[in-house]
This record gives structure tokens, C-alpha cells and sequence, in this order.
């Protein structure tokens, strides 16, 4: 399934045009974008979408096209509510897999599988430590910002990190926002 059938071609068209090497300013084009829901499985290929662009800006070599069109069969297989549901934030997996393509990862090559379940492990740690469900933004910040190292480290690429905080733009949409207690609140 491609990023066109899953309704996601406006996000692949972006990761192709931004030449950022930080995946949070590259998720952050995402998320700015008018065609990008407040909440919703989404984020489930967003996330890792902005690491693998980020990842191609900073050298990395690989088909990118290929790469966001394995991403969004993957990540199409991730239900809204798989955090509650399946006790795994989409946004971490969309890491993971992000990571597994980049890698070109299979379920009997060992090289690059412990590396990818740690980082998976460290972002759904950091993701259930903010204490609140029902925000896709914040967890997608957090586990991109946390994937970055891990990204650098596994792929030899220098990805930068964010120049500074950020501040919430959909806070008011959220019925469950976390207020003053999240870290991407105003």
C-alpha cells in the first residue's frame, strides 16, 4: 500500500522537498501541514517518515521513495488507539520501523535487530513516562527526538537536533491536553 492509497502522499511530497537533517523540524513541517489531522494513525507513519527523511538529507544512502512507500505499508498496519489498545504508541513503532527499512532489517538477520528493539523499548519508556494518553503530537515529538541519537548512531549519519523548544499548536483541540504538565505546552 502506498503513501497515495493510505492518504498520505501530501507527507510523502513533503519529506521528498525538505532538506532538514533534523527529524523534529522535519516532523514539524508534517504536523504544520493543513492536511495533517490533529490525532489518528497518521502520526503512526509521520514519525518515522521524518527519520528516514531526515536520515536521506543527511547522506544516508537508499531509494527514500522506497523507503516511505514500504513505511506506509507498514505503519497502515497500526490502528488508531494501538497505544491503549495494544499498549504500543504507533509514533515508537513508526521509529522502529523507520529504522528496520532504513536497515533493511529481516526476521532472521541479526545484524541491527537488538539495536532497533532497544530503541523501540527507550521510546515507548519515555512516551508512557509523560503520564497521559490521547496525544499523537506529543508522542511523536518525543519519540522522534529520542530516535534521533539512536538513528545516528546505527546509521553513521549526522542528524541534527532541534534548535529550540517548541510550543503546541493544537493544544486547544485536544479535550485531554495534559496542560502546563506537557513538555510542548505554551
Amino acid at each position: 500500500m502506498s503513501a497515495k492509497a493510505t492518504g498520505l502522499a501530501w507527507a510523502e511530497e513533503l519529506c521528498r522537498k525538505s532538506g532538514s537533517t533534523c527529524p523534529a523540524d522535519v516532523l514539524e513541517e508534517l504536523m504544520a501541514a493543513p492536511e495533517c489531522p490533529a490525532f489518528g494513525p497518521a502520526h503512526h507513519f509521520l514519525a518515522g517518515a521524518a527519520m528516514l527523511a531526515a536520515a536521506a538529507n543527511a547522506g544516508y544512502p537508499g531509494d527514500l521513495d522506497a523507503q516511505l512507500a514500504e513505511l506506509a505499508e507498514r505503519s497502515s498496519c497500526v490502528p488508531g488507539g494501538s497505544c491503549a489498545r495494544w499498549g504500543v504508541c504507533g509514533a515508537a513503532a513508526s521509529c522502529g520501523m523507520a529504522l528496520a527499512i532504513a536497515q533493511d532489517n529481516a526476521p532472521l538477520k541479526a545484524e541491527g535487530w537488538s539495536e532497533t528493539q532497544l530503541m523501540v523499548a527507550h521510546l515507548l519508556e519515555k512516551i508512557a513516562r509523560t503520564g497521559a494518553p490521547r496525544c499523537c503530537k506529543r508522542d511523536s515529538r518525543i519519540a522522534v527526538r529520542e530516535a534521533t541519537p539512536w538513528f545516528s548512531r546505527a546509521l553513521g549519519v549526522e542528524l541534527a537536533l532541534p534548535a529550540a523548544d517548541l510550543s503546541c499548536a493544537v493544544a486547544e483541540q485536544n479535550t485531554a491536553c495534559m496542560g502546563e504538565a506537557c513538555p510542548y505546552h505554551g
